[in-house]
């Protein structure tokens, strides 16, 4: 994934989607993203990214990421 990958992110208290961007991501344990120059640190949980930033909960579906290309191996 790039730095400039899109995800769709759900705001569970008021049902809004919007887009933010991935910073950094581990497969099915961390995701940081950014919405709107704010980082908010996202952990694994069945199936769903979550986290929470000033007392709003936000999830990103995992099958909605950007397919990675396979990392280079010696």
């Amino acid at each position: 994934m790039n730095n400039s990958d899109e995800v769709e992110v759900t705001c569970t208290d008021n049902g809004k989607k919007v887009t933010g961007f991935i910073l950094h991501y581990r497969p099915m344990s961390q995701l940081e993203i950014s919405l709107n120059t704010v980082k908010i640190k996202l952990s694994y949980q069945n199936g769903f990214f979550v986290g929470s930033m000033a007392g709003m909960e936000f999830t990103v579906d995992a099958s909605s990421l950007p397919i990675q290309n396979a990392e280079y191996r010696r």
